[in-house]
């Protein structure tokens, strides 16, 4: 499916709002997602590692055109994993949010694992 750079553009600005919404709201109420488990995991762990796959695929799809694959590649894994620190860091200034080092861990999971898929897709193409 080939999807026009605007579009793309647009779900890059609205992935990065998202995290940047999730980062500096207080998201537990009355249920706790650091005192749940999911497949033997903290819920919330889980949850950071999902929220940050999309991130290489999307920057992939939008930039890693025949050529520029390879450059783009490390540029979209810098940047997401400075938005990973980010986002956990900016905890640190909210007076109701706290950090958390495993947080940043996951994120950077996450990116490290949309590396991966968009890494892989990329293989299998060109055969």
């Amino acid at each position: 499916m080939k999807l026009s750079n605007r579009v793309l553009n647009w779900m890059i600005i609205g992935y990065c709002a998202t995290i940047l919404f999730l980062s500096v709201t207080a998201i537990n109420g009355s249920f706790s997602l650091n005192k749940s488990k999911t497949f033997g995991l903290r819920t919330d762990y889980l949850l950071h590692v999902l929220l940050f796959i999309p991130w290489m695929v999307l920057v992939q799809w939008r930039w890693g055109k025949d050529g520029k694959r390879i450059k783009w590649f490390w540029i979209s894994l810098g940047a997401g994993l400075i938005i990973a620190g980010v986002s956990a860091l900016v905890q640190l200034l909210l007076p109701y949010r706290t950090f958390n080092i495993f947080d940043f861990m996951a994120n950077s999971l996450g990116i490290v694992i949309g590396a991966l898929i968009s890494g892989w897709g990329w293989r299998s193409a060109r055969r």
